[in-house]
């Protein structure tokens, strides 16, 4: 006889709902799924899952964030030494099976408080990882350069790869080389100055 919600923990039914919404979300997309499917993924009667999640955009929200505190685990596991420009190129390439979910959250910042924190979430995680690759080459403070420009511009390469075309690199390409190139850059005219 299958438990009731009393008897299974809210953990373990949360874990439920999102890794059938993570299934759906990445099998269908984001707009053809509904709350509906979730709940008959999971074994949630459709109701319940309002107890867990307010709304379709909060549970897309929570997917999101989970898929990547997932790859940061394992980056620092498998990583654990690799400079930041590595842990980031290796991240952003082991996500790109999620490059759809990532359109869908454009398409829903607008509308969705919870999906502009977890996509700031994602931002956040490239932008600390490009400000510990500047202080490792003791750039940050370098006369000359632009850290805020360097954060900017490999927020923007990511999420220009984004968008759907036929033309684009992955990110994680584009990035290696703009990180690269900046670090190149910078090194020279600090050797200059001296």
């Amino acid at each position: 006889m299958p438990r009731n919600r009393q008897q299974i923990p809210r953990e373990e039914r949360t874990g439920d709902l999102l890794a059938a919404a993570t299934e759906l979300f990445l099998s269908k997309g984001y707009a053809k799924t509904t709350m509906a499917d979730i709940s008959s993924a999971a074994g949630v009667a459709r109701g319940n899952v309002y107890w867990y999640f307010d709304s379709k955009d909060h549970i897309f929200a929570a997917v999101m964030n989970r898929m990547l505190s997932r790859e940061i685990r394992i980056l620092n596991e498998e990583q654990a030494g690799a400079d930041p420009l590595s842990r980031l190129v290796r991240g952003l390439s082991d996500m790109r099976y999620s490059r759809p979910l990532h359109q869908a959250m454009h398409d829903r910042l607008p509308h969705s408080e919870a999906v502009r924190e977890a996509h700031n979430t994602f931002l956040n995680w490239i932008v600390g990882l490009v400000d510990e690759l500047m202080a490792e080459h003791g750039l940050d403070h370098a006369p000359g350069v632009d850290v805020a420009l360097v954060r900017d511009v490999a927020v923007a390469v990511f999420e220009g790869a984004n968008v759907p075309n036929d033309r684009n690199r992955p990110a994680h390409e584009m990035i290696r080389f703009l990180m690269e190139s900046a670090l190149a850059r910078s090194s020279g005219a600090k050797g200059r100055e001296r």
